[in-house]
């Protein structure tokens, strides 16, 4: 078994390749999929993972986890990371939930655990993430986990924690 950060509710279980590749193709790994589960943003992320470690250049832990529901066993959603930190030790946060998953503090208890293990990383300096200006739940949600406003670009609002 791969890397699992696990919380009250939650099991993020990291995605390795083979099973972004069945993710990609639409075959569960076993585990149950949520109502609207996977999101288009999993399967490309899912397809990120893939190829990159078909590159030899896996994403390793700053890749994407699916968030796993402790009390059903479903998968609920994604959160993680683009990939290893750059040059200046910035990573870019992912974040999606099936909309029957949403309201419940899923997503704040999934980053919330997700930036606690990140802060213990070596050669993190800043969690950068974005959202849509018109999106009041995602930036909420980013705000009540710390990130705080760096600036926008037309619709997209900047964070960084």
């Amino acid at each position: 078994m791969g890397v699992v950060l696990r919380t009250k509710r939650l099991e993020l279980v990291l995605l390795d390749p083979e099973t972004a590749r069945g993710l990609a193709a639409g075959r569960p790994d076993g585990r149950p999929w949520a109502d609207g589960y996977p999101l288009g943003s999993s399967l490309l992320r899912a397809e990120l993972t893939a190829a990159a470690a078909a590159a030899d250049r896996p994403l390793g832990e700053f890749g994407c986890y699916q968030v796993v529901r402790r009390s059903d066993g479903q998968v609920i959603g994604d959160v993680g990371f683009m990939g290893p930190p750059d040059e200046t030790g910035a990573v870019s946060l992912l974040c999606a939930f099936a909309h029957p998953a949403r309201g419940q503090g899923y997503a704040t208890e999934a980053l919330g655990a997700l930036l606690e293990w990140a802060s213990g990383q070596e050669g993190l300096t800043c969690v950068l993430a974005d959202t849509t200006r018109s999106n009041h739940i995602a930036r909420r949600l980013l705000e009540r986990v710390g990130f705080r406003s760096v600036g926008g670009d037309g619709e997209l609002r900047y964070y960084m924690l």
